[in-house]
């Protein structure tokens, strides 16, 4: 009697398997494949979003280091003209002060408006001329309520810990402020003598001394 093979569900099965373990090893290598594009748009969206926050941060720093020159400047323009109006109001002062600063090339001379103001105003008690008092010492009061300018100063703002500080960067943020700042001290320092406007350097005071000396 002949032997039937038949169709045998486990041996389809093992005649297949190769078969199955080449498409398992597909599937897995396409699957390896998919994580690692995923994995490589994840990283990019995140270094696309670091690059934005990284610009923002730059962006907002600037913006804030603008801000504070404008508002120093606008401090500074509102202050500086209380000294012009102060100048403009009391010019006939001022041409005394000048005057007595030339008469006897100088000695004896009140070394500034304010102390040339002090003794105006002791002198006009003494000789009665109320008047005179009243206006040297309105004088006085204005000029020590006077703003000193180089007080004004535009605030440190440190850069974002994320942020490079570049050379543009660290120009921007270090840039002259207020360029005029130590002209216009100079030049009232040169009208009032002192120290009310602000800080004067050394070397402005002595050339300031020798002029006055020499008118």
């Amino acid at each position: 009697m002949a032997i039937q093979i038949t169709n045998d569900p486990l041996n389809q099965f093992l005649d297949n398997l190769p078969r199955y373990a080449l498409e398992l090893r597909r599937q897995d290598a396409q699957r390896d494949q998919f994580n690692r594009q995923q994995s490589l748009r994840e990283q990019a969206a995140r270094n696309q979003q670091t690059l934005f926050d990284l610009t923002r941060d730059r962006q907002k720093y600037q913006s804030e280091v603008f801000r504070n020159m404008l508002d120093t400047q606008v401090d500074y323009r509102n202050a500086k003209s209380k000294w012009d109006n102060y100048v403009k109001n009391y010019q006939n002062e001022l041409d005394m002060f000048e005057d007595r600063q030339k008469a006897f090339f100088g000695v004896g001379a009140p070394k500034s408006f304010e102390e040339f103001l002090e003794k105006r105003s002791a002198y006009s008690t003494r000789v009665g001329a109320k008047e005179n008092v009243v206006t040297a010492q309105k004088a006085l009061a204005e000029l020590r309520s006077l703003p000193d300018l180089s007080a004004i100063k535009p605030k440190e703002i440190l850069p974002p810990k994320n942020v490079e500080l570049n050379p543009s960067l660290y120009s921007f943020a270090t840039q002259q402020i207020l360029p005029t700042r130590d002209q216009d001290i100079m030049e009232l320092y040169n009208i009032f003598g002192g120290t009310r406007m602000g800080a004067v350097p050394s070397e402005f005071k002595m050339q300031n001394i020798i002029a006055r000396s020499t008118r």
